[in-house]
């Protein structure tokens, strides 16, 4: 007699781990094509082919879960007919159920059938680019055969970025149409961009206090350039003190606050993302390497709970090769942790670091995922660190943001020797089923902070408030306006108009950008044609923020008191050059009127000496006299 079973398969995007079932006693095979308009719905059409392996069990239903909150038009057929569809929604995934118009009962006895349906989650316009993902197959048993087509719009353009590289590639009908197959699909989905690059506009408000007796010197961070990020400021108001660069490259902003005062600060700029790092050569300090390898709070990568996890991860034989380990890493991030979304409910959410999570992981959120990477990474001694920033995302449910209301995402980046810094996102490709976010992060990433030698500063915007406040300080929006950075170097040499021969002398030279974008590193010295300056080997300067300034001093002379010419002092900055003018004269000629009263004095000197002679010479004759 058969038995009936229901076979429940998690297939694209499955989140969850299911009980064992009875599906390995069935077979499958599949075809799958995602179709995509030009408005960006997806057709979504399974060929399925179910095969029994035994002669004790039939199946009369299929169940499968959809990584996917927004799915209609939900169709079934078979060889019988029309089959009877439900679906039902569970937190961010979409369950559908398949009743069969047959059984599929006896060993060897198969049955083809067709689900369709579409969904608006597959594919995304946002800005300039078109996101595109598939997604990956979950583990099933007897799963003989899966070939994925996906289908795009010519429109679209050319892909800049896929992951996998498909089979195949072919256009036809105003269509570009991409295969895969089932082992392409097994670790990760599909995941495609089309566009270069993405720009946002941003509208920043930070609110600093001084409620200390005394002025303060603060800072700000603002929004720095990445490897895939360039940034403008078309206004800081009130203007800094300075902007200087801190170990991570972030831009902090410095102002000064008296006893008591606040101050609001407005920033407005616009970003460009990319989809490939702009380093063409990328390098790391030893310090630095050193820096992003050690253990930190929350980063407890020395913890004995984190060792012996680490070492479950990379197995009694450890690869070699560091990008294979980062991998397994991200790996087991990405499937032991599970998203916590009524954690966002808390207000003020607590930080629990990568020890806690791990004895709670169900628990996690955003800054847990990127916390237990970061020191899973470190204790392995790859170098990690923390991006803080916007996330755009149309569906937060399926890529959710977790932090305040403002500073709304935290992802990690690890150091890849060939490749340079490269941002992975576990939080997302955990909520969604098995996106792709290791081998391509998306143009939807945007920086406002780095964290790698510290792993609490600097704080992102979004996170200066007055005590007891809540306002909503970050404003960022797609825009299709791009822009061209122009810093703008000016050189000011402080040096006095006449220096006397011989007697030493201090210089100041303050490079200042006055631009919007970031003066990159370039070529510095300081020089004269007769003037000695001291300790003025070329050195490399900046970057210099906008806004930013640098100061040097210097001190010079002449090699003779007696020198007298006219000479300049010219700074080279890259391939610029700026002078001033200044005249040496010789000390002797030039104090005149010194000279004149050192005369008179030497002069009245020696009189007195002549006259105290005189009178010693008398006194000295008349007690002679005296005597005789």
């Amino acid at each position: 007699m058969f038995k009936k079973i229901l076979l429940v398969f998690c297939l694209f995007f499955a989140l969850f781990f299911v009980p064992k079932t009875y599906a390995q006693e069935f077979a499958t095979s599949y075809d799958v094509v995602y179709d995509i308009s030009s408005d960006g719905i997806t057709t979504v059409t399974e060929k399925v082919t179910l095969r029994n392996l035994t002669s004790q069990y039939y199946a009369s239903e299929f169940k499968l879960t959809i990584g996917a909150t927004d799915i209609f038009d939900i169709k079934g057929s078979d060889p019988g007919g029309a089959l009877e569809v439900s679906s039902k929604l569970q937190d961010t995934s979409t369950i559908i159920t398949v009743k069969f118009n047959q059984q599929v009962a006896g060993l060897g006895k198969e049955i083809p059938w067709t689900l369709q349906f579409k969904s608006k989650d597959f594919a995304e316009r946002i800005g300039k680019i078109w996101e595109v993902r598939a997604p990956r197959i979950s583990s099933v048993s007897n799963l003989e055969n899966y070939n994925l087509t996906l289908s795009v719009p010519q429109s679209f353009g050319e892909p800049t970025l896929i992951s996998p590289t498909p089979k195949s590639q072919t256009s036809s009908s105003g269509k570009v149409f991409f295969t895969f197959n089932k082992d392409q699909l097994a670790t990760a989905g599909v995941s495609a961009s089309f566009g270069n690059n993405q720009l946002f506009d941003f509208d920043l408000t930070f609110h600093l206090e001084n409620n200390n007796i005394v002025p303060i010197l603060t800072n700000i961070a603002l929004p720095p350039d990445t490897a895939f990020q360039d940034v403008i400021f078309q206004r800081i108001t009130p203007p800094p003190v300075n902007v200087t660069v801190d170990l991570d490259g972030n831009y902090l902003a410095w102002y000064k606050l008296t006893r008591g005062q606040r101050l609001d600060v407005k920033v407005l700029g616009s970003a460009k993302l990319y989809t490939t790092s702009k380093a063409k050569e990328p390098v790391i300090s030893e310090n630095l390497r050193k820096k992003y390898t050690e253990g930190s709070k929350y980063w407890e990568k020395d913890n004995p709970q984190i060792m012996t996890t680490l070492e479950g991860i990379l197995g009694a034989n450890p690869p070699a090769d560091s990008s294979k380990k980062v991998e397994l890493i991200y790996r087991y991030v990405v499937n032991s942790l599970k998203y916590n979304p009524a954690r966002l409910k808390e207000g003020n959410i607590e930080r629990l670091g990568a020890t806690t999570v791990l004895s709670n992981p169900t628990s996690a959120v955003c800054m847990e995922f990127t916390d237990l990477f970061i020191a899973l990474a470190r204790a392995a001694g790859i170098a990690a660190r923390e991006l803080d920033g916007f996330a755009y995302t149309a569906n937060p449910a399926l890529r959710p943001l977790s932090l305040t209301k403002d500073v709304l995402h935290a992802w990690p980046e690890y150091w890849n020797e060939r490749k340079g810094w490269v941002m992975v996102d576990p939080t997302w490709e955990n909520t969604t089923g098995g996106v792709d976010y290791f081998n391509k992060l998306d143009l939807n990433h945007f920086v406002f902070a780095i964290r790698g030698a510290s792993s609490e500063q600097p704080v992102p915007a979004g996170s200066y408030k007055y005590i007891g406040q809540d306002s909503h300080d970050v404003k960022v929006s797609l825009t299709d306006v791009d822009f061209l950075g122009k810093p703008a170097i000016g050189v000011q040499i402080d040096v006095p108009k006449t220096i006397f021969a011989g007697f030493p002398s201090k210089i100041k030279v303050n490079i200042t950008n006055s631009g919007n974008a970031v003066f990159p590193s370039a070529a510095f010295a300081v020089g004269s044609k007769k003037i000695s300056i001291l300790d003025s080997l070329s050195k490399n300067l900046g970057p210099i923020p906008a806004f930013g300034m640098v100061t040097f001093e210097y001190n010079i002379r002449t090699k003779s008191l007696f020198d007298k010419f006219d000479d300049e002092i010219a700074v080279y900055v890259g391939s610029m050059k700026f002078t001033k003018g200044l005249s040496v004269e010789p000390f002797f000629l030039f104090q005149t009127i010194p000279l004149f009263a050192m005369g008179i004095v030497l002069a009245m000197v020696i009189l007195y000496g002549a006259i105290l002679a005189v009178l010693l010479y008398r006194r000295r004759f008349l007690k002679k006299s005296q005597k005789k």
